[in-house]
């Protein structure tokens, strides 16, 4: 059992405090939403301050990059790096962001169960992300009885858990489906992380975002010790920031 619960900044003291703190390194961070909402805008952001001295809220950690169906953001990257003053404060640069790529199932655990364990030995990592974490899932064949969704879903969140015992955030984007309601589909507050209920019962935290004509919105949800709160958010050339 940790000592002390630590917390990753997201380089904005609004969603730090509705996280009470940051991104947590107990358990499993999911970052949900439909495309376009920003998840993996938060994401690179995280990948930078991970690196940032304690005293600024980082790790002084490298941060691993899981893509399962897009290439990784590396323009976007570099324009945080160039945009974020405290990147350039400390010299932050993409050198400490590994970057893998996991498009099946098995591609995803071998990463998770080897790769990665034997990254770790090599390098200090405050960071896994997974972008995004139902991609594997969705394109996999289920028809197969030697195959079960839920018994892999366990093997990657007992992993990642395991992983997280380290100090480490485990942060993984997700997508949503629409539930059906009088056989209309709803708005945003109809929309659900994909992957169902195992995967649910695997999280710690869950942070919501969804946009309403051209404002978009994060809202802490379905989380064990998190209450229920809701903020606007813009994406900046900087990053990710709450608006008032």
């Amino acid at each position: 059992m940790k000592e002390r619960e630590k917390f990753l900044t997201t380089g904005c003291s609004k969603f730090n405090a509705i996280l009470h703190g940051g991104i947590t390194t107990r358990g499993i961070t999911q970052i949900y939403g439909a495309a376009g909402t920003g998840k993996t805008q938060l994401a690179l952001q995280l990948c930078l301050t991970v690196q940032l001295p304690a005293t600024e809220g980082g790790f002084a950690a490298g941060a691993v990059y899981i893509c399962t169906e897009s290439v990784f953001p590396s323009r976007r990257l570099q324009q945080l790096i160039q945009e974020l003053e405290v990147t350039k404060k400390y010299g932050i640069n993409g050198d400490l962001i590994f970057v893998e790529h996991s498009s099946t199932i098995e591609e995803l655990e071998i990463c998770l169960l080897h790769r990665i364990p034997i990254l770790m030995s090599a390098q200090k990592i405050g960071l896994i992300v997974i972008d995004s974490i139902a991609a594997p899932y969705r394109v996999e064949d289920w028809n197969n009885e030697s195959k079960s969704r839920a018994k892999c879903l366990r093997t990657i969140g007992q992993q990642l858990h395991k992983l997280c015992s380290n100090d480490i955030c485990v942060v993984c984007i997700n997508q949503v489906v629409a539930t059906v309601d009088n056989n209309i589909l709803n708005d945003n507050s109809r929309e659900i992380p994909a992957l169902g209920t195992t995967w649910l019962s695997m999280i710690t935290n869950s942070i919501y975002f969804y946009r309403v004509n051209s404002f978009r919105y994060a809202c802490t949800k379905l989380s064990s010790n998190l209450p229920e709160i809701t903020i606007p958010f813009e994406i900046q050339g900087s990053g990710v920031k709450a608006i008032e």
